[in-house]
Parts: C-alpha cells; structure tokens; sequence
C-alpha cells in the first residue's frame, strides 16, 4: 500500500507499507520527522536510516542520483539454489533427452523447486531495465 501527499508548499510524502516494513520518503525532513513521531506513538517502529535493500531491491545513492537493482537478490536465488559456480549454457537441458511420465525416477526436491520458481517469477517481474 503507498500513500502520497502533495501539500500546497510544495512538499511531497510517500508512504509504502508492506506487511512489517515501511518506506517513509519526501522532500520535507520535518513532515517526515512528524510523521515518523505519530507513526511510532501508534506502532512503536524503528527507523533504520536510508534505505538501502528493500523487498528484493538495492538502493543506491550518488550525486547523480538513486540507481535500484537486483544483484544481491540473483545473487542470493543463485546460492541458495546452488548454481552459482554455474556456467551459462544455451539449452540448460539436453535436446535429445527423452521425457516421460513412466519410467524416470521423480523429482524428490518439490519443495525446493517450487520455491525457486516462486523467486524465479519475482525476479523477472520486479525487472528494472
């Protein structure tokens, strides 16, 4: 859920929530302190500083502005899937191999599987190019 307010000075809030976490982002450091105070006497949260990693994405400032990524997350989805050490091949499968319902021996890592889809997905439609 995100929130915006445009006042009539000129400032501009966002809030973003997201299950337990919170982005609270403007261009009024006092509204945000304001803000941040009301939100804290209702939930007690903490404020962790600038924002660097956030549901997948990294956040990195410069001065020629904010660049948002994924590397630490493929990076991640790669490890915990041990393919890291991998190398890229053009057909992760043999073209010639013969599928069949019957006589194969099942899969025993659904679970696992499943998961990586699920991060799969997410990676590919978080996509920030």
């Amino acid at each position: 859920m995100a929130l915006s307010k445009l006042a009539e000075s000129g400032s501009f809030i966002t809030l973003l929530v997201y299950v337990d976490g919170k982005i609270l982002s403007g261009n009024d450091k006092e509204e945000i302190a304001r803000i941040q105070q009301a939100l804290n006497q209702t939930f007690k949260i903490k404020d962790l500083g600038d924002l660097r990693y956030f549901l997948g994405l990294e956040i990195a400032r410069s001065k020629k502005g904010i660049m948002v990524n994924q590397r630490k997350y493929a990076l991640e989805l790669l490890t915990d899937a041990g393919l890291l050490a991998y190398k890229p091949a053009l057909t992760p499968i043999d073209n010639h191999e013969k599928l069949s319902s019957t006589g194969s021996v099942p899969f025993t890592y659904i679970q696992a599987y499943k998961r990586l889809i699920e991060r799969l997905m997410y990676l590919t439609n978080t996509d920030l190019t």
